[in-house]
């Protein structure tokens, strides 16, 4: 009975890493990846429903991992103040995370939200196996970078 539970389990992650897969497909940063490329996205990722606000990440704490929203929207807070909106499909926390610092904003779910995380070891080793994650993360930072330097110069 353990031998068939277990087959059952590995059944269900696979089908959702799958799922999952093909979500991310959906959104326009992922449109061009290899179906090889998401399968290995998905496997090192986990994921995470809110039912409610919830915060993926604190203003100066150390970064271990990144998030892929999947549904809902976030919030992107310096201090108290909400510089910026984030939906489905964007990449939260990847520019602390490559270079090894400390958040600089804080960033909330504003409702139900799905979200695939990625720990610190799994992301790098996707940017090494995913020259297309590379690319899409360097976009990513070029557009989150300047939002929080111009609004917070200095």
């Amino acid at each position: 009975m353990n031998r068939r539970e277990t087959t059952e389990a590995r059944q269900a992650r696979e089908q959702q890493y799958s799922e999952d897969a093909r979500r991310l497909r959906d959104f326009p940063a992922f449109s061009a990846f290899s179906d090889d490329d998401l399968a290995r996205i998905a496997r090192a990722t986990h994921r995470t429903s809110t039912s409610g606000p919830w915060p993926l990440i604190r203003e100066q704490t150390p970064s271990d991992a990144c998030y892929i929203l999947l549904s809902g929207e976030a919030g992107v807070y310096v201090g108290q103040e909400r510089i910026a909106v984030v939906g489905a499909g964007e990449v939260i926390g990847e520019s602390a995370l490559r270079h090894g610092k400390l958040r600089n904003a804080t960033v909330t779910t504003t409702g139900k939200a799905e979200v695939l995380h990625i720990g610190r070891d799994d992301f790098s080793r996707l940017l090494d196996e995913v020259p297309a994650l590379r690319k899409t993360m360097d976009e990513t930072v070029a557009r989150h970078v300047p939002k929080a330097v111009t609004e917070n110069p200095g």
